[in-house]
């Protein structure tokens, strides 16, 4: 019978308000121009990179990732959650029996009962259909955090391996100085047996030298630190073909061209913050229907069965059918205080939208800027390596024939080291931001 029960659905009307997308006015594109087509929210935009080591490592990491995986056990407590929830049958069954030998020769008794009770909550305003509503939410943010910090990790891990080649490529250089200027050094000691260089310049010549010595440690403290991180942020203690991260290789560089950005619009579904937001402002309206519908009766039915059993006899059995119509009178006001609550949560989860869409528009403006400023810099900055090295060639050219002095071979390889500097700097500027741009435009990558 209470099987029966459990099956009959019981209609009345829905407390609250039906959950609806929250919207905001948003402009038609970031720029003022057209930004292409429509951006998906699974863009792998880390493979415009061209770089099969940044592809192995993103893909290990969001497999083994140890944040990722300790936010994807939040997906379990909230499903858990989300399955309790708005369920109008509790109860329990009992088996018991006892048996009582009573001596003497008297023959043994057993005794025995079998019990199942249940309740079954008519939902007659819609409190549980809204408070699994509301679980639901939560379940939904739990799989947008997970959103987050896959997207927080990609950032991490390719910027990292962005400042591990800028390393490398800034101990090329500190490396192709010293031989210069180890050159430079026994040119002029060349010249101090020939009388035309003093000992003042062969000092400075040393210096210089001794100085690009020093620097390089540091360089490659820094090449270490990010491989280190790498390895760490892929949840390992060593990651497979760690020899192609020591391996001499370009700095990267994404076809930043390919980037599509989309409209503003597109950040309502691709920016996993968004959507947690959103989310979290439906759990939020959820739990308003839930205090809404506690304001009115609440109906509820009781059912018990039992059956006693002795020896090999089988007892009628008993059992009752209670039917309760709880209506809240006492605590009224109490319930309409919640119903306040619940609005100002409300209200302040609709607030917290907005501010979420805002800074989401602001970030991708930022980065577009950024990308397009550095992508002009890295021009600018190749032209001024190729012009500082042919100064330099030509200083020492002079210096060699006494038409030059120390000194303007010196500010030359100054000169030129700046510009190579500034050049490699320039580059992992724009890769950052290219990183920075894609994870403004948010993304997810799969529920695996």
């Amino acid at each position: 019978m209470l099987l029966g029960i459990s099956s009959l659905t019981v209609v009345g009307c829905t407390a609250g308000e039906d959950f609806s997308t929250p919207t905001m006015k948003l402009s038609k594109s970031f720029s003022g121009k057209s930004s292409g087509p429509v951006r998906t929210n699974d863009a792998k935009w880390w493979l415009a990179f061209n770089d099969p080591v940044i592809n192995q490592i993103v893909d290990l990491g969001l497999k083994q990732n140890l944040d990722v995986r300790r936010i994807a056990a939040r997906i379990e407590q909230s499903q858990g959650i989300l399955d309790a929830a708005g369920n109008p049958i509790a109860g329990n069954a009992r088996i018991a029996e006892s048996r009582i030998n009573s001596g003497g020769g008297s023959p043994t008794t057993q005794t025995g009962f079998v019990r199942a009770e249940a309740t079954w909550k008519i939902d007659l305003f819609g409190r549980l259909r809204r408070e699994r509503e509301a679980a639901f939410a939560r379940l939904e943010v739990a799989y947008a955090d997970l959103d987050i910090w896959r997207l927080l990790f990609v950032d991490e891990i390719v910027s990292a391996y962005i400042d591990l080649r800028y390393a490398q490529e800034l101990l090329r250089v500190q490396m192709r100085v010293l031989e210069s200027r180890k050159a430079t050094l026994e040119a002029t000691r060349a010249l101090a047996d020939e009388g035309q260089a003093t000992d003042l310049e062969i000092a400075q010549a040393k210096s210089l030298v001794l100085s690009t010595r020093a620097s390089i440690p540091e360089t490659r403290v820094l090449f270490v630190r990010m491989l280190n991180r790498i390895i760490a942020l892929v949840g390992a203690t060593e990651i497979p073909g760690r020899e192609k991260f020591d391996a001499r290789a370009p700095q990267p560089v994404a076809k930043s061209h390919i980037v599509s950005t989309g409209v503003p619009a597109d950040l309502l579904r691709n920016r996993p913050d968004i959507v947690r937001a959103e989310q979290r402002l439906a759990e939020a309206v959820g739990l308003l229907g839930v205090a809404e519908a506690d304001l009115y009766p609440q109906l509820v039915l009781t059912g018990n069965v039992n059956i006693n059993v002795s020896g090999s006899e089988v007892l009628p059995g008993a059992g009752f059918l209670r039917l309760g119509f709880d209506v809240p009178i006492f605590d009224r006001h109490v319930r309409k205080a919640k119903i306040e609550t619940a609005k100002g949560l409300v209200k302040e989860r609709q607030a917290e939208w907005e501010k979420e869409v805002v800074l989401a528009v602001e970030e991708v403006r930022n980065s577009m800027y950024a990308l397009d400023q550095h992508q002009k810099a890295v021009k600018a900055a190749k032209k001024a390596v190729n012009a500082s090295e042919k100064v330099l060639e030509v200083a020492r050219r002079r210096f060699a024939d006494g038409s030059a002095s120390f000194l303007q071979v010196l500010d030359a390889e100054r000169s030129f080291l700046t510009a190579e500097n500034a050049y490699a700097l320039d580059v992992r500027n724009q890769a950052i931001d290219f990183v920075n741009l894609n994870v403004a435009l948010g993304g997810s990558f799969g529920r695996g």
